[in-house]
């Protein structure tokens, strides 16, 4: 199977599942208003207490059971992402499948979003407490936003102060999904110029400021944008959505312990804040790499300019912000001030780009990088690429700023998500137990790039078979069993039932079996493990933890293990 077929199964898989999503929040739409009809037609006192004990269980039940239809396709699609990514792609293909795996990624956390909302209604959320780092973070967020922003001819960027610690202790995932929902709307109510995010020192806080070039929030809507499905309704056309994200925002915010506030609003825009008490957390003095350069950025920009030159600034170089014809009668003065780089943002179209290349060479400039987005490198085509030193994607990370003025080179193919540390299985006999024939595809091509001999059943009856083959005298048993939970004719937890009982007959050693699901249930995952599973794995499954999973177990089969992977915490805690 070619990188276009695998290409074409992410798209329909793709489309299915967003057809999924779109059913899954309709029907909790639907749920929350029947129960705020119901409650409108009880007495006050009723109407105070909420709904009850049962009616809770109820509606959280009916979530999980739609999510798990809804991670099967997201599965599809992850898994596709993740082996195109390890074909040999150019840059720009290497960012598309970089930004299929980020979306699937978000879509998944939409997904955990929508039941945790349930959670925290019924007053059972938790957030986690963990150290993460600040800048990627941020930078991943921005990312993910970007072809969406682009769409529109929207740009979008983000900067971190130097004074900001690099390192903060909280829930990593739900400051995440905050700053998705705040620049995602940010993005659907703008039409013109951009959005950008910052995070700075606040006195004891630390402050993450949103701010676009919208139309203003009006002073009557602000407090209803805070509200559980309601959307604001000054823009004169929809912008879709679930109407969930100010008002659970708000809520994870509150719970960090912080507060979540419509800080400025005028014609020109608003500025939505999230202020977060100050961890210990001391932020080291930044290298500055750049001590002495002089750096021209040639751009007409609100945010990505400014916030380009604000991090320049802080790795010790001199930055400067010129527009288009300024900076083109600049260049072609024979006197022209020296610079070390020159970075020209395709923004201002490739005559302007043209001219100003020209100019710069002219002038004795020592280094060209264009900064464009995936839209904007088509538009330019392969030729003026040859003109220039490098290139930038936007929105830039502050890391691949730093790197291109610091080093020489010229750009290369390279993977989306980088060289993954993937443990070597060579050897590894697999057996693999799913009856979705896309995720059956990805696990066994994923595996055989790992070094493994997979043997795939797609029932739990054929694994039982399979399995007791391998107990015989002189055969050949497997070195680990992929297991999906739910199997046609027999389960994987009855599957893996029978496994355990034949090995216990035999007097043979334990073969890891490992359990995949889209399950979220914790009752299902305690009865996986009390069956005799080793390790469970939520769909979308990650590959790179496949494999590190696989590794490990094999090492030590005979304990338990609780593996962390995209959604760690909660496959962990459903295992206990």
């Amino acid at each position: 199977m070619g990188s276009t077929d695998i290409a074409i199964l992410i798209g329909a898989q793709i489309v299915v599942t967003l057809l999924a999503v779109s059913v899954f929040v309709a029907l909790r739409k639907r749920d929350q208003d029947a129960a705020r009809a119901s409650e409108a037609r009880e007495h006050s006192a009723a109407h105070a207490r909420g709904p009850s004990g049962p009616d809770i269980q109820t509606r959280t039940r009916f979530l999980a059971t739609v999510s798990h239809e809804i991670r099967t396709p997201l599965n599809g699609v992850m898994g596709l992402a993740q082996l195109l990514d390890m074909t040999r792609l150019d840059a720009e293909q290497a960012s598309y499948v970089e930004a299929i795996m980020k979306s699937g990624r978000a879509l998944a956390q939409l997904i955990d979003d929508i039941l945790d909302f349930s959670q925290i209604e019924a007053g059972k959320f938790a957030l986690r407490s963990e150290n993460f780092e600040l800048t990627p973070l941020v930078e991943g967020v921005v990312e993910l936003l970007a072809p969406r922003a682009g769409a529109k001819g929207l740009e979008i960027a983000s900067v971190v102060s130097p004074d900001a610690p690099t390192q903060l202790t909280g829930d990593p995932a739900r400051l995440r999904q905050v700053l998705i929902n705040l620049l995602g709307n940010a993005v659907n109510y703008t039409d013109r110029g951009g959005v950008g995010l910052r995070v700075y020192v606040d006195g004891p806080s630390l402050r993450f400021d949103v701010r676009d070039s919208g139309p203003g929030v009006p002073a009557a809507a602000r407090e209803a944008i805070f509200e559980e499905f309601e959307r604001a309704d000054w823009s004169t056309k929809p912008q879709g959505g679930a109407g969930l994200g100010l008002a659970i925002s708000r809520r994870l915010v509150q719970l960090m312990g912080g507060a979540l506030a419509l800080s400025d609003t005028s014609d020109a825009g608003s500025t939505f804040s999230i202020i977060l008490p100050l961890t210990e957390s001391v932020a080291p003095s930044p290298p500055q790499p750049l001590v002495g350069q002089r750096v021209l950025i040639v751009a007409q920009s609100l945010f990505e300019a400014p916030f380009l030159a604000e991090s320049l600034r802080s790795a010790g170089a001199v930055a400067t912000i010129m527009a288009g014809p300024p900076a083109i009668d600049l260049l072609a003065q024979k006197e022209a001030p020296s610079y070390h780089a020159i970075l020209l943002d395709c923004a201002l179209g490739p005559e302007a780009i043209g001219a100003l290349v020209k100019s710069a060479r002219l002038g004795g400039a020592r280094r060209l990088f264009l900064l464009f987005s995936p839209l904007e490198r088509r538009a330019f085509g392969q030729a003026a690429l040859r003109d220039v030193d490098g290139w930038l994607v936007k929105p830039v990370r502050q890391s691949s700023l730093l790197t291109r003025l610091s080093h020489k080179g010229p750009d290369a193919p390279t993977s989306a998500a980088g060289a993954l540390p993937f443990p070597v299985l060579d050897g590894l006999r697999v057996l693999v137990a799913e009856d979705n024939d896309v995720n059956a595809l990805i696990v066994t091509r994923a595996l055989g790039k790992f070094g493994a001999e997979v043997t795939r059943v797609g029932n739990g009856a054929e694994a039982v078979v399979q399995a007791a083959e391998g107990l015989g005298p002189g055969a050949a048993p497997f070195d680990a069993i992929l297991m999906d939970l739910f199997l046609p004719e027999l389960d994987g937890r009855h599957a893996t039932r029978e496994i355990r009982a034949a090995e216990a007959g035999a007097g043979a050693p334990r073969t890891p079996i490992v359990i995949v699901t889209a399950s979220v249930l914790k009752e299902d995952a305690r009865a996986a493990r009390a069956a005799g599973a080793d390790a469970l794995l939520t769909k979308p499954v990650d590959l790179a933890q496949l494999a590190a999973t696989l590794d490990e177990l094999r090492v030590a089969p005979a304990e338990t293990v609780a593996v962390p992977s995209l959604r760690a915490e909660r496959s962990k805690s459903e295992l206990q």
